[in-house]
């Protein structure tokens, strides 16, 4: 077999095993980089992905400039890459002076030899595989450019899989959300029907077996009387079956006040109604024929999820009992200034329900049908979005138009909101907490106002407003100032303040969010999940989180965002949220230990809090790959120790969107870099590597080397010690070492 033959092989098990071991797309296009540059000899390359705007933009990259690596970007046939995705070609250039094509501008190729091939997978264009720089400083050569093929054909199979498999866990998440949702409504409407049944239906019902006992007693009665108690129980009667009325109207109503945006796909949503077992049996029992033709471009739309699905239900159960057995409908949209979903269907609706969409039926009049409710109802769900829903009867039967305006401003408010949840969800792992919210300025007023919660009650989210300089959180604001507050009935300044039953802790943290020098909002953190007061390391670590929402929130809030960019946005913190829990909390110990070395080390506040930081998610890039290789340890084969060591890369992919810090990327990249220039990714040696990845390796070692793991014993703390003087100066950074051992063998 040829020595290319035997690449091919290599090449193709190596990604068969990396596709095995995960199914994160930056993980594969990390491992992909590699395999391309480790088969080729190459110093440099790069994996480019088509984004939202159709341009191509570096996914990852090795050897290039990394702020050139995160701005850079073309559009399809411009420059080298855009040439190459435009005209679906691989090139392979053994000098670029000799070049027409491309003589002109690319003075960064060292060796002036490059290969670039495009990733197709399925006849689209997912992105762009470049490598130049041969180490040894001779061309690329044609067998180079066949390995470079193979990989780029894996890549877009892998690629498209991972894309795949992406978009299912978004989904599954969001319908575990909406799940969530629904047990919550469904246990407040029991607590609520109780406390009816309490209140209205048991006096209702007395009343009316008194009536009957009355009529019905042995006493003769004049007939006047009887006429009269006849009056009474048909007007109790009455009365019951307005309250049985009433309640559905009163969810709705109640839902409405409560609703929380975010950005919908009008079709999905639509679909995912219709195919619901709810609505399933009632449209097969009549052979109803549906038809959905929606434009592939229609844009997304801004609206609460639960009330939009109850929207669509309310529509259907309202207009099924009209329709003709093997009925048709047909759904269609467009777009100008509005979003218009219309309905036209075979059949026209009786009067008497069509009135509904126009008219505010008395709700109380129990002679209303049902149907007639649940099409005031879907109207209902309309206007609590500001949509405007129209029925009428035509020639060719009923008509039903949904207006949806588009407004970017709360198309950006929705993504944002659904940003802060998933930040609240990401800080409440983070720091083990049962209780946080986030309150912004209210743009009018400035009151802050509960934008985002975990752990309170929706009356208190809906309720809670503070003037700037009020209670705990209006003080925050007002002084720009962080506040812990170990013990509120110990502090001065708010022991008159009384912690909601809510909070099982006298303890709480909150931080102004500031963009610009102006606070826009506060964060607000309570009851620990150990029981525990907050401590200096928690508002450590919590202004550090502060410090990026108040930087997402800024970034999304500029003009220029495509709906794709949201998206992206809110998927990424998606994948960060999943890895975080998939991630092994970071112990105590491991923050106090660092707290205490960079403090021992003179490290400024600024820089221990930054490091306090980064000690609590630059592993989290190991929670993307399989289990069964972090429990192997030892032996791994190649693809495996592959696989282990990207993920510095994918801890930076997941931290992109929340972390506007070079210094914390770097840090992260180059954690498990060697003094001796031994380590990974790039071979950094002595002070070449930052001065926080070498405080952080020698923590991070001792805890790993203290603990017990799948494949051996945890050391003694003498012995792990030991190991981290033996390996000073080859492994560590003998300085650190040494500090580091002096605050070991001294007390705390």
């Amino acid at each position: 077999m040829s020595l290319l033959s035997e690449k091919k092989l290599e090449i193709l098990q190596q990604i068969s095993n990396a596709i095995i071991l995960s199914d994160n797309v930056s993980s594969i296009a990390n491992i992909m980089l590699d395999l391309a540059i480790d088969h080729t000899g190459a110093q440099k390359g790069s994996l480019m992905l088509l984004d939202s705007r159709q341009r191509l933009s570096i996914f990852t990259s090795r050897g290039l400039d990394d702020r050139l690596a995160r701005t850079y970007s073309v559009e399809v046939g411009e420059g080298i890459a855009g040439y190459v995705a435009q005209q679906r070609q691989s090139v392979l250039v053994a000098n670029i002076d000799d070049d027409p094509r491309f003589n002109r501008t690319y003075d960064h190729y060292k060796t002036r030899s490059f290969i670039s091939c495009p990733v197709i997978g399925k006849s689209q264009l997912l992105g762009v595989l470049n490598i130049n720089d041969k180490k040894d400083g001779t061309p690329f050569t044609d067998d180079d450019l066949t390995l470079i093929q193979i990989i780029a054909n894996q890549a877009a199979i892998a690629l498209k899989n991972a894309f795949l498999v992406t978009q299912l866990k978004s989904k599954a998440a969001e319908l575990e959300d909406v799940n969530r949702k629904l047990i919550e409504t469904s246990v407040a409407k029991t607590e609520f029907l109780t406390r009816v049944s309490h209140e209205l239906r048991t006096p209702l019902n007395s009343s009316k077996g008194a009536i009957y006992y009355l009529l019905n007693s042995e006493r003769p009665r004049p007939e006047e009387d009887r006429e009269f108690l006849g009056i009474i129980s048909y007007e109790i009667n009455k009365m019951i079956a307005i309250v049985e009325n009433q309640l559905d109207f009163l969810r709705t109503e109640d839902e409405s006040r409560i609703l929380h945006s975010t950005i919908i796909n009008l079709e999905n949503a639509l679909r995912e109604t219709l195919e619901s077992k709810m609505l399933q049996s009632r449209i097969a029992r009549k052979d109803l024929r549906i038809h959905i033709r929606f434009p592939q471009d229609l844009p997304d739309v801004v609206g609460d999820k639960i009330m939009v699905a109850q929207l669509f239900i309310n529509l259907m159960e309202g207009m099924i009992p009209f329709i003709p057995p093997s009925g048709e409908i047909l759904f269609t949209a467009s777009e100008d200034e509005h979003v218009v979903l219309t309905m036209q269907a075979s059949f026209r609706l009786p009067e008497g329900a069509a009135e509904a969409f126009f008219t505010s039926p008395n709700l109380l009049d129990p002679q209303k049908s049902d149907e007639s409710l649940k099409l005031y109802l879907a109207r209902k769900s309309a206007q609590a979005h500001h949509w405007k829903l129209d029925a009428a009867n035509t020639d060719q039967g009923l008509r039903v138009s949904l207006v949806i305006p588009r407004r970017d401003r709360q198309r950006i408010d929705a993504a944002i909101n659904t940003t802060m949840d998933l930040f609240l969800d990401f800080v409440s792992e983070l720091l083990a907490v049962n209780t946080c919210s986030i309150m912004l300025s209210d743009d009018l007023t400035q009151d802050l106002v509960i934008r985002s919660a975990r752990g309170l009650d929706d009356d208190v989210v809906k309720q809670t407003r503070i003037r700037p300089g009020d209670r705990i959180a209006g003080w925050v604001a007002q002084e720009g100032k962080p506040l812990l507050i170990r013990d509120i009935r110990e502090d001065p300044r708010f022991s008159s303040s009384t912690l909601s039953d809510q909070y099982n802790t006298q303890s709480l943290l909150s931080l102004p969010l500031i963009i610009d020098g102006k606070t826009i909002g506060v964060i607000n953190l309570n009851n620990k999940k150990s029981g525990d007061a907050f401590s200096e390391t928690d508002l450590k670590v919590a202004q550090v989180l502060a410090d990026r929402i108040a930087s997402l929130i800024a970034q999304m809030k500029q003009d220029g965002h495509t709906e794709k960019d949201l998206k992206r946005i809110i998927a990424s913190f998606d994948t960060l949220l999943s890895a975080k829990r998939r991630h092994p909390h970071a112990k105590m110990r491991n923050l106090d230990l660092t707290d205490r070395l960079l403090e021992k080390l003179g490290v400024d506040e600024d820089r221990k809090r930054l490091g306090l930081y980064i000690s609590m998610v630059y592993d989290l890039g190991l929670a993307l790959i399989d289990k069964s290789v972090l429990k192997k340890g030892r032996n791994l084969s190649k693809a495996e120790l592959g696989s282990l060591r990207i993920h510095p890369y994918t801890t930076v992919d997941l931290l992109k969107d929340i972390e506007f810090s070079d210094d914390v990327r770097e840090i992260i990249l180059h954690h498990h870099e060697r003094y001796d220039g031994q380590g990974y990714p790039d071979g950094l040696k002595g002070e070449q590597i930052p001065f926080l990845s070498r405080a952080l390796s020698v923590v991070d070692a001792w805890c790993a080397m203290t603990e017990d793991r799948p494949y051996r014993k945890k050391l003694s703390e003498k012995k792990a010690l030991q190991e981290l003087k033996e390996k000073a100066g080859t492994q560590f950074d003998p300085d650190i070492v040494t500090t580091f051992t002096e605050m070991m063998e001294s007390p705390p």
